[in-house]
């Protein structure tokens, strides 16, 4: 039996192929297809020129694709679009849009810092609070221990407090110096403790 090929209306866009058992299904036509694999392409039936392969960014996956013409679909953003925003994926065959942005937008240098800067307060904190309270750093225990460690030991909570805003005075400084999103990024924020 003759293999039907059919396709969409009124864009005529490849759909699926079936036996015609005879009775060719409507809209479809008994031109064969272009050679597989279509990657990125996508079959568009063309009136008196037949099949013709035309841009397809789409995510096509199975069940509703065949095994072969899987693909995992082209990601693209709009300009106004930010670092924020889920990637978009076409839903018919055809071109990106002309203004389409194929990699993500990046975060401001600002927010990062913001971030970046946020964080090495935190880590700060966090180790100081471990210095002086190191088996319990909880707000009141920290509280207690600190005032019991300065009682017994004013020059070692001194120097703890002078090396560790000495390391945060130091990671501060590194983030105002970097000028791109990559060295805000690879600045590892640590604190010996």
């Amino acid at each position: 039996m003759a293999i039907a090929h059919r396709y969409t209306r009124p864009d005529q866009y490849y759909i699926n192929s079936d036996e015609d058992y005879g009775c060719p299904p409507y809209n479809s036509t008994p031109d064969a297809l272009p050679p597989r694999p279509w990657k990125n392409q996508w079959p568009q039936y063309v009136d008196n020129e037949g099949w013709v392969l035309v841009e397809d960014h789409r995510q096509r996956g199975e069940p509703h694709f065949a095994a072969v013409d899987v693909q995992p679909g082209s990601e693209y953003w709009l300009p106004g679009d930010t670092y924020e925003t889920p990637a978009r994926y076409m839903l018919t065959p055809g071109p990106l849009p002309a203004d389409a942005l194929t990699k993500r937008p990046e975060q401001p240098l600002a927010e990062l810092k913001a971030v970046k800067t946020a964080s090495i307060h935190a880590a700060h904190h966090d180790a100081l609070a471990g210095a002086v309270a190191l088996s319990d750093p909880t707000p009141s225990t920290v509280a207690v221990e600190a005032g019991l460690l300065a009682a017994s030991d004013p020059e070692g909570l001194e120097f703890v407090r002078n090396t560790l805003a000495a390391r945060r005075n130091e990671l501060l400084a590194a983030v105002e110096a970097a000028e791109t999103a990559e060295a805000v990024q690879a600045i590892a924020v640590s604190y010996a403790v």
